[in-house]
């Protein structure tokens, strides 16, 4: 990544950012491509502008805690700390370390179930696809991924899912982006929204989104 480059092009579009429709979601999708930057100064303009056009702040922890998913660890704690700091630390009560038997259950039913939505009639292939590659892997996808993150109902799944295109469009992962691409519109996405995505982080994407745009092609969404 250019990161300079990148991160000049996202402070230009957080002060020139005037959606007309669908809202939340995309400036959801501009905090999502701060974070993807680690930046301070930016996820804090990222913040407040989220903010101002009516994000919550419970919106903005569930994209912070989606992060780790696709940006590692220190991606996500350098946004948490910097969410933290700006608008106070999460109300939620303390967790035990412990899991439940129950808990484990409710991720394991409910990650097979998101997964499915996401990736419709290709979730066998995946399967198969992922198993063969490093089983362990596809168990930690669906009970740690889509079961314990994604299922999480503080925040819709179309507004997840557009929060991840655009983290990967960031990053320029095209087999992945264009999994999270389908799956946005597997699980309702109007087309109008992700094309409002992918052109708004048009010059911050650089690379990626001239992978997303052919991908929006391929798909007859654009």
């Amino acid at each position: 990544m250019d990161c300079s480059r990148q991160c000049d092009s996202l402070r230009i579009c957080i002060d020139n950012f005037v959606p007309s429709d669908f809202v939340v979601p995309r400036v959801l999708a501009v905090y999502s491509a701060a974070i993807t930057l680690s930046e301070d100064d930016l996820m804090k303009a990222a913040i407040e502008l989220a903010l101002r056009k009516g994000a919550k702040g419970e919106q903005l922890r569930e994209i912070v805690l989606q992060s780790y998913l696709f940006l590692g660890f220190p991606r996500m704690l350098s946004a948490a700390d910097c969410l933290s700091k700006e608008i106070g630390c999460s109300k939620a009560a303390d967790m035990t370390l412990e899991v439940s038997s129950g808990e484990a259950e409710l991720w394991s039913n409910r990650g097979v179930e998101l997964c499915k939505k996401v990736y419709g009639g290709n979730y066998e292939l995946l399967k198969s696809r992922v198993k063969d590659m490093e089983p362990e892997v596809f168990r930690w996808m669906i009970f740690e991924g889509y079961g314990k993150v994604l299922s999480r109902p503080e925040l819709d799944i179309v507004s997840r899912e557009i929060s991840i295109v655009a983290f990967l469009m960031v990053e320029n992962r095209p087999r992945q982006l264009h999994s999270h691409m389908c799956g946005a519109l597997n699980v309702g996405a109007p087309a109008e929204l992700l094309r409002s995505v992918v052109s708004d982080l048009r010059e911050v994407a650089g690379k990626g989104y001239q992978t997303a745009h052919g991908i929006l092609e391929r798909l007859k969404v654009s």
